[in-house]
């Protein structure tokens, strides 16, 4: 007979003699053990992924600085360029570099400012939100048959009723 639960060879009879009770335990134990060892798995896999995810959001961290650093001597340069090809003073040649990146970023706020009008909100989960409410209150009667799908639609049996 099998002491410990999966300590035994997989199809070992071990003791013909044993009654259903004692092999559903031993199945049981066996399963919760299983269970047991999927979840340490899962939990030591997740522990390294988190450690890649972490050490991955520091090296892009590093790659973000070093990128500003050389937006910086980028920009240096441009302004240098500028004063010698065209002649300029250098304030001038600066200043334009500057407004370049000023219109760069007026660009991205228009873009930002957009992009927020066109936000519709939780209207949706709103509109969900108060019926639940009125369902609880008794206010509202839920329709029969009428059941809500992600789209918005209707189901089939709420247009046959």
């Amino acid at each position: 007979m099998v002491d410990k639960p999966g300590t035994g060879r997989p199809g070992d009879a071990g003791d013909p003699e044993r009654s259903i009770g004692e092999l559903v335990t031993d199945a049981t134990d066996n399963l919760s053990h299983l269970v047991k060892l999927e979840i340490r798995l899962a939990k030591l896999e997740a522990k390294a992924d988190a450690a890649r995810i972490g050490k991955s959001i520091g090296e892009f961290g590093a790659a973000g600085v070093v990128l500003h650093l050389v937006a910086i001597l980028f920009s240096v340069t441009a302004g240098f360029f500028l004063a010698e090809v065209f002649g300029w003073q250098y304030w001038t040649s600066f200043l334009t570099v500057t407004g370049f990146y000023l219109l760069i970023a007026l660009i991205f706020v228009l873009v930002a400012v957009i992009n927020l009008r066109r936000r519709q909100g939780l209207a949706r989960t709103a509109v969900t939100t108060s019926r639940l409410l009125g369902i609880l209150r008794g206010e509202i009667r839920p329709p029969k048959g009428v059941v809500d799908t992600p789209a918005g639609s209707e189901s089939p049996a709420a247009t046959n009723s």
